[in-house]
């Protein structure tokens, strides 16, 4: 399988970030072929300054972001939530990788996904329980539905940690849950 990790934390000594090269690391050990995205190593303006109006003066990473996207069958999203939302890099990069054309279309007056046939996960952290998640869906179900399912892409898994910077937030803790991703990474 084809596998495109991106890693949506601005941090690179993020928690998230340990868990997109855990995945990748391992993924790569289990025979895919992986490829990652680093935003926090991405040198790339993440504001959609003119809407979908007006191109960018520099569309080189967005399109080597598309290239990437293409070529995938299975897409991989690490990312903190942060108040119910992905970092705003993160964001910008769908701004400006998603757009029409090549993630979506309308035709009579009909929106019309362009990337189906391929599937998502997500590895989120969050200092809310993951049971909240859970229950009441947020950024999930936002995912699931307005970003991901818009485009075409079918979400069929979703890891995440909560209660980050708890009493239970130890290393065990935390490596732990790096095994559980490692383990999803040799499925």
């Amino acid at each position: 399988m084809k596998i495109l990790v991106i890693q949506g934390s601005p941090d690179s000594g993020s928690y998230s970030h340990e868990l997109a090269t855990a995945y990748a690391e391992e993924a790569s050990k289990a025979g895919h072929q992986v490829r990652m995205i680093d935003l926090a190593a991405e040198d790339f303006d993440p504001n959609l300054r003119y809407g979908y109006r007006k191109h960018m003066e520099d569309e080189s990473a967005p399109d080597r972001y598309q290239e990437e996207i293409a070529w995938a069958d299975h897409l991989v999203f690490s990312f903190p939530i942060w108040w119910s939302a992905e970092p705003a890099i993160l964001k910008g990069f769908l701004d400006r990788t998603f757009t029409p054309r090549f993630a979506y279309r309308f035709a009579d007056g009909k929106s019309q996904a362009l990337l189906t046939g391929k599937t998502a996960a997500l590895i989120l952290t969050s200092r809310a329980p993951a049971f909240f998640y859970r229950i009441f869906g947020g950024p999930i179900t936002r995912w699931k539905r307005m970003i991901l399912g818009f485009v075409g892409i079918r979400l069929t898994d979703v890891l995440i940690l909560g209660k980050i910077d708890h009493p239970q937030d130890t290393p065990v803790y935390r490596a732990e849950f790096v095994e559980k991703v490692r383990r999803y990474a040799r499925r």
